[in-house]
């Protein structure tokens, strides 16, 4: 991923301050690496997004953040498995259950 899209993606999630950018881009694509380690999909990163900016993406390694984070790779990453066809009109389950024939009558009914 080249340094520009990183650059996108960190101002996407965090406030970058008005001073000491500096150190603060060092540390926060520090830290973006960091994650692009375990979360490898380039277009999750891009359209990845949260209600409120963090102060810094130190956030998304630990804690609550981090389970959220994974979560929405996993649904991110998720395919839907194929309908499987069971064809149940060719196939026969158990035994069959002979009964006795008999014949029932007025008669035998009244006897």
């Amino acid at each position: 991923m080249k340094h520009t899209a990183k650059k996108k993606i960190i101002e996407k999630l965090v406030d970058v301050p008005e001073k000491g950018k500096r150190i603060f881009w060092a540390k926060e694509i520090k830290f973006l690496n960091i994650l692009l380690e375990k979360y490898t999909d380039e277009s999750f990163w891009q359209k990845l997004e949260f209600p409120d900016k963090f102060d810094s993406l130190l956030l998304l390694r630990s804690g609550y953040y981090a389970e959220t984070l994974r979560l929405k790779y996993k649904k991110f990453k998720y395919v839907i498995p194929k309908k499987q066809d069971l064809p149940l009109h060719d196939r026969k389950f158990g035994k069959d259950l002979k009964l006795p024939q008999t014949t029932k009558t007025l008669r035998n009914f009244f006897e």
